[in-house]
């Protein structure tokens, strides 16, 4: 690693020189690359592609901010890991992937979700922030930070099929003005799904913005939100404007202490599930209920996804289930799953509500199948 920030060496020079081709960029602008820090939040989907191309990119100093591991089901679209690193720290593996496409920067992994205890200190220290987060609380959070310490930040959200991407600096429009208050009923990312090239287009979309903020390039995404239909391939782009009345950067001294608790987007929201005991039990509490016996298991997901794969039971779609409750006579005990949990939760209540006894498997077949994969065989016979 060459740590003359001022200078390139022979292999950085050949490394960039496609870069210092382009008369926007030049080796003046490769250079204020080199000395420039990033701070990425997140390295999951949008922070894969974030993170290789700011690398590639010769961003000089590269901080990674996970407390997750990686899991079988990242690797759909999470392009940074590899299958046999299952199990181990994003942030870690992240940066070992980094190091390995570029030497010549430095890369901290930090190995913890950002909370109010390391905000200051890791937004504080970097030239700016990528936000690469699921749920509103961590956005709210960068965003009341950059607010108050006066740092620019380029925020993506990713679901289904859609995507938004928008670019805020001090003295513009901030998150804020944007959601003053978090989106109710917002379906969580288990449930609804992403398709696995979304963050890709959306980590790039933010990659490109950085780096132009940072060679003060045009960036077309400032005080704009950019609304992206992978579907359709539509693009449409609205202008932000700042709110006189924004908690946030219409009070810089108080953001950080700006309430942000949050249902994440990306975890399971069972706030509305009774959460008495035995309601949800956990993949192994769950199998061991099911091998007492007097019990029936009850698939409520559709059709296709049964037909794509299932541990067995019946099977009831979530919204059939009011029409086809005969299916049920004489069943006194009902054991629900579905994919993430969600819908079990919502059909063990409805069944609850109606005199039945049970439970939901708690975080669903994706629990399930990070619990026992190994036995997945045996317990599809059943």
């Amino acid at each position: 690693m060459n740590e003359d920030t001022t200078s390139f060496s022979a292999s950085e020079w050949l490394r960039y020189t496609r870069h210092i081709q382009l008369p926007e960029v030049g080796a003046a602008g490769q250079l204020k690359l080199k000395q420039s820090h990033i701070l990425v939040i997140g390295t999951g989907g949008l922070g894969s592609p974030v993170a290789l191309y700011l690398a590639a990119a010769g961003i000089g100093h590269l901080t990674l901010v996970d407390g997750d591991v990686v899991d079988t089901s990242n690797l759909q679209r999470q392009i940074i890991f590899e299958h046999n690193q299952v199990g181990q720290p994003k942030a870690l593996a992240a940066r070992e992937r980094l190091l390995r496409l570029n030497p010549d920067i430095r890369v901290d992994a930090v190995e913890a979700f950002l909370g109010v205890e390391n905000a200051a200190e890791l937004v504080g220290s970097a030239d700016l922030v990528v936000d690469c987060t699921d749920n509103f609380s961590a956005r709210y959070l960068i965003n009341d930070y950059c607010c108050a310490i006066g740092k620019p930040w380029v925020f993506a959200s990713i679901q289904k099929f859609f995507g938004q991407c928008a670019l805020f600096t001090p003295g513009g429009a901030c998150f804020r003005c944007l959601f003053p208050e978090a989106p109710a009923n917002v379906e969580d990312c288990n449930s609804a799904g992403v398709i696995g090239v979304l963050p890709g287009l959306l980590g790039v979309l933010q990659a490109n913005e950085a780096i132009k903020y940072l060679l003060g390039l045009p960036t077309p995404l400032l005080n704009h939100l950019l609304l992206v239909d992978a579907l359709n391939l539509e693009f449409r782009s609205i202008q932000l404007t700042r709110s006189d009345n924004c908690a946030a950067c219409g009070n810089l001294a108080g953001a950080p202490n700006l309430p942000r608790e949050t249902p994440p987007q990306c975890t399971l929201d069972t706030r509305d599930i009774d959460t008495r005991e035995g309601t949800r039990l956990n993949p192994e509490d769950f199998r061991n209920r099911h091998r007492q016996g007097d019990c029936v298991l009850l698939d409520v997901r559709s059709p296709t996804e049964r037909q794509a794969f299932h541990i067995g039971g019946q099977h009831i779609p979530l919204d059939e289930l009011p029409q086809r409750l005969t299916e049920l006579e004489g069943v006194t005990t009902v054991l629900c799953y579905c994919q993430s949990g969600v819908r079990s939760g919502k059909a063990l209540a409805l069944l609850k509500e109606l005199g039945f006894n049970g439970a939901s498997l708690d975080g669903g077949l994706l629990a399930w199948l990070r619990y026992t994969l190994e036995d997945l065989d045996d317990h599809q016979d059943h």
